[in-house]
């Protein structure tokens, strides 16, 4: 790929987080119905309209998430804990603050809104005297890491899963920081900030270390109870 191919990608990319991140968007959901004879019928398409991640991570830190037994995008239902995330809270603050950092460097103006400073970034990026080719490689990861981090605390409206399982990042490694949604296949750690989707396909690099580690974990628990119950495995019955 040519140099110029390669920022076009680039660009292109960064156009498409920024617009995930900043716009909202639209589902068009079919509909379906079983007749008397049992056969599935499409009787229609549910149309749906969501706001951007940024305002989907917003709402998450002030009204907090469903549980598993509430109707998928209604608010929840008021509990014994304040309503809200602190996660949701400290994510948006350090995307804001990333956002505003970018803008700093690339001397481009504070517009009344985190979105319409990512959709500033988005839009300058096509322009090569403000932004480098190294300065597109960068924002492009930058966004990237913007919108799968938000993707994973949205969790569509669900808590994201938390792996009892330590970063893989060797400079990290520390337990119970993973932040995984299942149905983006999007993760973040909330310790170091790595990422892992489908774009490279490294969330599935995350899926084969938090297995090993999950059934490592089931073995020795098995050892454990085996050894204890006296009927042989890793440890005998202490005495006493």
């Amino acid at each position: 790929m040519t140099a110029v191919g390669f920022r076009a990608q680039l660009v292109d990319e960064i156009r498409q987080y920024a617009a995930a991140l900043a716009d909202s968007y639209r589902t068009d959901e079919p509909v379906y119905t079983k007749t008397r004879g049992g056969r599935i019928k499409l009787v229609g398409v549910h149309a749906e309209q969501h706001d951007g991640l940024l305002v989907q991570l917003d709402d998450v830190a002030v009204h907090g998430v469903t549980s598993s037994d509430d109707v998928a995008g209604a608010r929840p239902v008021p509990q014994s804990r304040p309503p809200g995330t602190w996660e949701a809270v400290a994510l948006g603050v350090e995307i804001d603050a990333e956002v505003a950092g970018w803008c700093d460097v690339l001397g481009l103006p504070s517009r009344n809104s985190l979105q319409a400073d990512v959709r500033q970034l988005a839009g300058a990026a096509g322009e090569p005297r403000i932004v480098s080719d190294d300065q597109a490689a960068a924002l492009c990861r930058a966004m990237r890491s913007w919108r799968t981090r938000a993707q994973a605390q949205i969790g569509w409206t669900r808590d994201p899963y938390r792996p009892r399982a330590t970063c893989p990042v060797v400079t990290c490694g520390q337990p119970g920081l993973l932040r995984v949604d299942l149905i983006r296949r999007a993760a973040y750690c909330i310790g170091c900030q790595s990422v892992w989707d489908d774009v490279d396909g490294s969330i599935r690099v995350l899926a084969e270390h938090i297995t090993a580690q999950t059934e490592a974990r089931a073995v020795t628990s098995v050892r454990l109870r085996s050894g204890w119950s006296g009927h042989g495995g890793a440890w005998t019955q202490p005495n006493g």
